[in-house]
């Protein structure tokens, strides 16, 4: 959780009203994007010398937005990247973990805000200027419209009154944890007041819906969100298992094999078909998890030592993951045959540890008592879950109320179905409400979807 001290630098929020400028009207407000290197220098001495946080370094895609009246700056509001994870943002929204990952980028953080002129009112006007315009002005940028916006306060210091009267939400304090480097969870000093702000009335319904508007497509990020899967003691059995690998390297060993097999073995388990994405797998590894599976801080690591206990832990370096070369070196003179073997051994040893296969399957119990949709462990039969229905063709309803309880958990499982529950509805619920992948079946009764199936298959054969 990024929970860094954010709040708007306007002191006139603190103390009493005497001695403060009168009410005034104010003219109309202008928000321009500061582009140049000349203007984004003078905003950074603008910060470092009237705002208390000083200047901020832009995290992800960034803007920095000059509120002007009568062409004199009056205020000036800078967004980054969102946190990563926030429990109470997650939960506002109603994303699960896999769409956060996905749709981060629709969250913008407002990291800084200094306001110039200290006329009452002026910050929380200036404010809702700075949002009106931010989502065209973001698009224009980056090209993808932003759907909410978050800030911090520090409720020791600042009591948020600007962003109140603008219209953002409180949603309570944060833990006091911040991320940095790998580690997304290191201990801070102080908790945080965390407020939101929908850019559209209804930005949440677009945040949740099963595909984005054209607006907010390219802010999406596909490739993100597949969890590991894997408990500490399954990584490290894998890891000790890949030590029978011959190591076909003879000089320039820095790193040793196991952990780099390791580390594109857990991105075939999540689903990984290219290098590439088996490499992004392994950068989300937490610096626990690289411990876990041997990887040390090399010699990078020791200009990278953690200060005051922040980062890897107080007197621990960083761990990096190995670079791509590394990874395509290895997986270039590596024997295919010797890993297959051992990686095969292995899932059949941990096949119960491994993430769950389920089949959903519909049954008719005579025409005049209903039909039951069953969900059951592909490898035994067993049952562990069940909807019924009395309607005639009421599977399909039934199938999702059942995907759609609390209690049915399919994090990481693969669920099979044959053609009856080819639907998108379902393949939503299974992949972007629960967290799960599915394999259905399709048939002649949907031309469309099976002709574009067996034209995809073609182009691109299956499990290359």
């Amino acid at each position: 959780m990024n929970s860094a001290d954010l709040d708007f630098a306007g002191s006139a929020t603190r103390g009493s009203t005497e001695g403060k400028a009168p009410l005034r009207a104010f003219e109309r407000f202008d928000c321009v994007v500061v582009e140049g290197e000349e203007a984004q220098q003078e905003v950074r001495e603008w910060m470092e010398a009237e705002h208390w946080l000083k200047s901020f370094r832009p995290v992800g895609h960034s803007l920095v937005q000059m509120i002007k009246e009568k062409g004199q700056a009056v205020a000036v509001v800078q967004w980054s990247a969102c946190a990563y994870h926030l429990k109470d943002r997650e939960q506002w929204i109603g994303w699960n973990a896999m769409q956060c990952a996905q749709r981060r980028k629709l969250v913008v953080n407002n990291v800084r805000y200094l306001v110039r002129d200290r006329s009452p009112n002026l910050a929380s006007k200036a404010l809702a200027k700075a949002v009106e315009s931010l989502a065209g002005q973001w698009r224009e940028k980056y090209g993808y419209e932003p759907l909410v916006a978050e800030t911090f306060t520090d409720p020791a210091t600042h009591q948020g009154t600007c962003y109140k009267a603008a219209g953002w939400t409180p949603l309570g304090l944060t833990k006091g944890s911040r991320r940095h480097r790998a580690e997304f969870y290191v201990p801070g000093q102080s908790r945080k007041l965390l407020w939101v702000k929908a850019l559209r009335p209804d930005a949440r319904e677009l945040l949740c819906a099963r595909e984005l508007a054209p607006p907010q497509a390219a802010g999406e990020d596909p490739g993100r969100g597949c969890p590991l899967g894997l408990r500490v003691a399954e990584m490290q059995s894998l890891t000790e298992a890949l030590r029978d690998v011959p190591d076909p390297r003879r000089h320039n060993r820095c790193v040793y094999l196991a952990p780099i097999l390791s580390c594109l073995c857990f991105g075939m388990l999540c689903g990984a078909t290219n290098l590439n994405a088996m490499v992004r797998q392994a950068h989300r590894l937490s610096q626990a998890q690289r411990r876990e599976i041997g990887l040390r801080a090399g010699q990078g690591g020791k200009r990278r030592r953690a200060q005051s206990g922040v980062g890897a832990g107080k007197g621990r370096r960083f761990i990096p993951i190995p670079s791509y070369e590394t990874f395509r070196r290895v997986l270039a003179s590596i024997d295919l045959e010797a890993l297959a073997a051992v990686l095969s051994q292995w899932l059949s040893a941990h096949r119960s540890a491994l993430p769950a296969h389920y089949a959903l399957d519909g049954k008719t119990i005579r025409k005049t008592l209903g039909h039951i949709v069953t969900l059951c462990d592909a490898e035994n039969g067993v049952p562990v879950a069940v909807a019924a229905t009395t309607q005639l063709g009421g599977e399909q309803e039934a199938s999702r109320r059942l995907l759609r309880r609390e209690s049915t958990v399919l994090l990481n499982a693969t669920v099979t179905a044959d053609a009856l529950f080819a639907n998108p509805e379902n393949a939503h619920l299974i992949c972007s409400e629960k967290g799960g992948d599915y394999l259905i079946s399709l048939k002649d009764n949907q031309p469309k979807l099976a002709a574009a199936a067996a034209e995809t298959l073609e182009a691109a054969p299956f499990l290359t």
